[in-house]
Parts: structure tokens; sequence; C-alpha cells
């Protein structure tokens, strides 16, 4: 059912950007060229609307294919708002930029004349290009939030809904129970969970409350009495013989059932089902950031970490001066961190405590009343100033503007030995700065809440997410407000 719905509403926001591009493209030449505020150059005279409609499947076709190419059509069941106004940004941005380059080259090459439509390309107008990268950035925004509100006033009514049952009460069939709650645009209303293990009349404390109407024998007499259209088996492999009983009566009815597999308490990062020759093969921490999007975020590290170094200099050196000029010992301070996969690298940092700091004690983590660090310290820390040199670590590889913080190896070890999982964290390359940073989870807070925010940042990894952390940073995550 999830994937004739994703089917079906790809081809709606498909058609929806098709109309949003034409309608934005009749408006932005009527409103450049026959506008009474926007006067035309009596020298060029007005292009006649032919002359810019042949442009117009250029443009289609270039917006629709980027947007396949971003995944906008079947990467998630709903995206945030803030990436789909990124991706339909990005998307306006190519466009115009090939579409450019493509009618510029064939105005050079075949003297405006188009072989395919024996029509003349004109020039396009620059305020044309602009109005048009505003106005269809605003109208496909508008047309897919307007699919969104009336789909949800459409199942609001009651029309369309399929009512869900989840087999299994548990940890497992609770999350899938949310799930399904969660995307309310999908029309599921889960009407109740069966288990062996909980009274009937138990409220599951979610979305208001979910009861639990019998045992897993009552199914066939829950699937009539509640006109169930989905069951959803989440039962550990410990009650496989629940999970034949259950698949055993589902067969007899007309209705769609799923298997979540019991891999849940495996499970931290995102599941990946892939085909080995007909056997189905489960990764269980596959990450969303590889391939050409890993290349991609390597050249933008590489381009705002020396761009950032170069403006930067000036105040670098400032810097440089006052630690030498108020303590003894070496500017900088250099590290050794864990990495991506494990991989262990040299942090480099301007020096904030004293030199020698953990001779006596060893490696022990910093507290914000630390009499180890020095008074320019305390005021660098506040201001991460101490931590700007990593951009040069950046420029090397080995941190990226925006990920997990990189940690000690000795910290590593302890950490690995108390959380089984805290190794995956270092599925992604460490960062400056990160999810858990920009909500205020600095050095010093629960480990575990800190690795729940890296586990959120590398399962739904997207570049707008990383600008979104970036821009947070810039706006309030550099005061550490603990050395205040």
């Amino acid at each position: 059912m999830i994937g004739r719905y994703q089917a079906r509403l790809s081809a709606l926001f498909m058609a929806s950007d098709i109309l949003a591009i034409v309608a934005t493209f009749i408006y932005s030449y009527a409103f450049r060229f026959h506008s009474y505020f926007i006067p035309v150059d009596p020298a060029k005279g007005t292009p006649t609307w032919s002359s810019y409609l042949v442009i117009l499947p250029l443009f289609l076709a270039v917006h629709l294919g980027i947007f396949f190419l971003q995944g906008f059509y079947k990467s998630r069941l709903r995206r945030t708002k803030f990436d789909d106004f990124f991706s339909i940004t990005v998307n306006a941005a190519l466009t115009i930029l090939v579409v450019m380059a493509v009618s510029g080259y064939l105005n050079a090459y075949s003297g405006g004349a188009a072989p395919l439509f024996r029509m003349k390309i004109v020039k396009l107008s620059h305020l044309f290009l602009v109005v048009y990268f505003i106005g269809v950035i605003l109208t496909i925004s508008f047309f897919r939030n307007q699919i969104y509100f009336f789909m949800k006033r459409r199942f609001a009514r009651g029309l369309n809904l399929r009512n869900v049952l989840v087999v299994g009460a548990g940890e497992m069939g609770v999350a899938v129970a949310q799930k399904l709650l969660q995307y309310k645009d999908l029309g599921f209303v889960v009407k109740g969970f069966l288990d062996n293990h909980m009274p009937a009349g138990k409220n599951v404390p979610i979305d208001g409350g979910v009861p639990v109407i019998g045992t897993v024998s009552d199914l066939g007499k829950a699937i009539e009495a509640q006109s169930i259209q989905e069951v959803y088996v989440a039962l550990e492999l410990k009650n496989y013989p629940e999970i034949l009983e259950a698949l055993q009566v589902v067969n007899k009815y007309p209705v769609s059932v799923r298997l979540i597999p019991d891999l849940f308490q495996l499970l931290t990062l995102k599941a990946n089902v892939q085909d080995l020759d007909g056997f189905p093969v489960i990764s269980v921490d596959e990450v969303p950031l590889r391939g050409a999007k890993r290349v991609f975020k390597r050249l933008f590290d590489f381009i705002v970490s020396g761009l950032a170094l170069l403006v930067l200099s000036p105040l670098l050196l400032v810097v440089a001066i006052i630690i030498k000029a108020t303590s003894r010992g070496p500017v900088f301070y250099h590290q050794e961190r864990f990495g991506l996969d494990g991989k262990r690298f040299n942090i480099h940092k301007f020096r904030t405590m004293v030199t020698n700091a953990e001779k006596t004690t060893g490696p022990v983590m910093c507290v914000p009343d630390d009499p180890r660090i020095t008074k320019i310290g305390r005021l660098l820390r506040r201001f991460s100033l101490d931590e700007l040199p990593q951009l040069v670590n950046i420029v090397r590889g080995d941190m990226s503007l925006v990920g997990p913080r990189p940690e000690r190896p000795e910290f590593v070890k302890e950490f690995t030995d108390n959380i089984p999982k805290y190794m995956l964290r270092h599925k992604m390359k460490s960062g400056l700065t990160g999810w858990a940073q920009v909500h205020g989870l600095r050095q010093g807070t629960s480990i575990e809440k800190r690795l729940e925010h890296d586990f959120y940042y590398i399962q739904n990894w997207t570049f707008a997410l990383d600008l979104k952390i970036i821009w947070m940073t810039l706006r309030r995550g550099f005061i550490d407000r603990s050395m205040g």
C-alpha cells in the first residue's frame, strides 16, 4: 500500500510541479514585457511569446531531471518543509544556469535558429530570469503545501482510510504504530494491538492511547469486527509460534500483511534491504551519506574551510599572539582523536590550559570550573575560538564542518565498554560542529543524550541539514554558556 501510495503521490507532485513551472513561466514573461511598471527598451523591442515559448520545454525537462536526481519524488514519505524549500531553491538555480548555457550555445551556434523547431531563440531577459527564479520557488512550494493540506483534510473527513491492526504491543509494535500515526497523510488508522502478554482493554500511551483489543488468537475476530485492511506483525522471534499463528489466520482474509523483522534491538542506523541473487540481505547500519553525496560534502568542506581560513587569518594571528603573551607554553595544542571508521588523527586547537595539564591526572574530561584552564583559555572556550584551528583538519580531510564531535581514544574505549552501539557514530566523519552541539549538548553533558543526537544526524543526513546546523551554529552554537 505504501508503495502504491508513494507512486500516486509522486505522480501528483510531478503534475503540480509541471503546472507551477508553466504558470510561473507565463507570469514571468507577462510581468517582464507586458507590465506597466517595467518599461521595455524601444531599441530592443518586445520579444514575441513564441520566441520564449520554445524555451519552455527545456525549463520543464531540466527542472524535472534535477528533481529526479535529487530524489525529490521518492526519497521519503514526507520531507520536512526546510528540505523541500532548499531542494526547490537549488533546483531553480541549477535550472536557470543550465537553460542559460544551453540557450546561449544554441543562439551562438545556430545564429538564433533552433533546428528542431525552426524558431528563433532570443537571449533571455535577466529580469525575466530573476522573476522566474523567485516565482518558481514560491509557486512549487505553495502547490506542494496545498497538496499536503487537502490530503490531511481528506483523511480528517474519513475518506480513503486504512484500518490497521498491530500484532505485538512490545517495543517493536509500539514503534511501528508510532510511525504509522506519524504520517497522517497515509490515512492509516491504528485500531488496536493484539498481544498475549497484556490484558485486553489496556491503553498503550501513544497518540492519545491505542487499546489492546485481545490476544493473537483473536486476530480473525478483530479483522472482521474492526474492518481491518492491513495487519502488521511485530513480534520477537522468540514468539515464533505466535508469528506462524498470525500468518495462518491473515491468509484466510483479503487483508495485506506486513511482517516486521525482529531486528529492532540491532538497528541503530537505517536498515537497507538488498538482493543477493534471490536472497534478501538486510544491512543494519546503512548511512545515507555515500557515493556522490559524500564527494559533494567533501568538496563543500574543502571550499568553505579554505575560505574561512583566509578570512579569519587576522583573528587567528591575534589569538595566537594573546596566548603567547599571557601564558607559558606553545600556542597550539595537538591531541589524538577517533575519526571516520575508527581512523585516528591529530586534532589542532588553540591551547587553553596550562602546559602539561594532565601530567599528574592522566586523561580526564574538562569541567566548566577546571582550574587547569587559563584566563584567556576560558574566554576562548566560551566563544569556541579555540576550535578554529580545526579548519586545517577539515581542509586536510580529517574532519568535516558538520558531524559528530571527535573523542579521545581513551574515552572511546570507556564509552564503547558501557554503550555497545557507541562505535556506530564513527560511520560518519567527525565535525567542527554538530546536531548535539547546536542543541546545547557539549562536553560534560550526558553522553547518551549526545549519542542520540549523533545517531539522528547520521540517519537523517541531507545537505540541507548540514546548512541548517551551520546556520544554527552561527546564530547561537559558538557560545558555551557553561564557561561563563
